[in-house]
């Protein structure tokens, strides 16, 4: 039987997909860190110039950055990077006080203790802007092993996007580099009660005690909001 598959790629559709997941990759990292700016507008051809992007790999990652809610087509006008609101954000730890604890709670007997105790190493030694970055990377790894130990990549998934609109969040200066050692203690303790209870196997104290973490920096997050913390405006 000759002709070509019905499941083949040809090469020209595979670099298509390529460029696309680099271009996602370049544009959601941008997002996330906040050089692209909440609220900020651009069309899709300033956008493939400024990153030396096609514009056929640029339109496959807005499209699924706007799936994301990372950004939201405007007619005639391009598109907008979500912006960061105090509704937002109030909606953004609620989802996580409903996921991750059970998430958690799920992974308690497959996590693995010596991987958190060495990503929360961390906190304890963040003293310069780069060390609180770091902290602020070891943060997110720690979550997302637990996620991942839950065992269910669609939880996952939903958890890391979530964990992309918190960072944008570290970078608005409402954690990490706009934050103080206290803080990084309050997180490194946290950390150590969530540790302390995977070691008792115990579902329900795993969940309690990772409830009790991310209701602590919705708190703190909230307290930066109000004020005014966060180096651009909230919408």
């Amino acid at each position: 039987m000759t002709g070509r598959s019905s499941f083949s790629v040809e090469p020209e559709e595979s670099a298509l997909v390529r460029q696309g997941d680099e271009a996602f990759s370049v544009l959601k990292a941008e997002i996330v860190s906040c050089r692209l700016a909440p609220g900020a507008s651009f069309s899709e051809a300033n956008l493939s110039a400024r990153f030396g992007l096609t514009r056929a790999a640029a339109r496959a990652a807005l499209a699924r950055l706007a799936e994301q809610g990372l950004v939201s087509p405007v007619a005639r006008h391009g598109y907008t990077v979500a912006p960061v609101t105090l509704q937002s954000i109030r909606e953004l730890f609620q989802l996580r006080l409903i996921l991750e604890p059970r998430a958690a709670a799920m992974a308690t007997d497959r996590v693995s203790i010596e991987v958190l105790r060495e990503l929360n190493k961390a906190p304890q030694l963040a003293h310069s802007a780069d060390d609180r970055l770091a902290f602020v990377a070891a943060n997110r790894a720690f979550h997302r092993a637990i996620a991942a130990a839950a065992g269910n990549s669609r939880l996952y998934g939903l958890l890391e996007a979530l964990a992309d609109e918190g960072e944008r969040l570290v970078h608005l200066g409402l954690f990490g580099p706009g934050s103080d050692h206290s803080d990084r203690t309050a997180a490194d303790q946290g950390h150590s009660a969530i540790i302390a209870a995977f070691e008792t196997r115990d579902q329900t104290r795993v969940e309690q005690e990772t409830f009790a973490h991310i209701d602590h920096a919705q708190g703190l997050a909230l307290t930066r909001l109000m004020s005014g913390a966060a180096s651009v405006p909230i919408a």
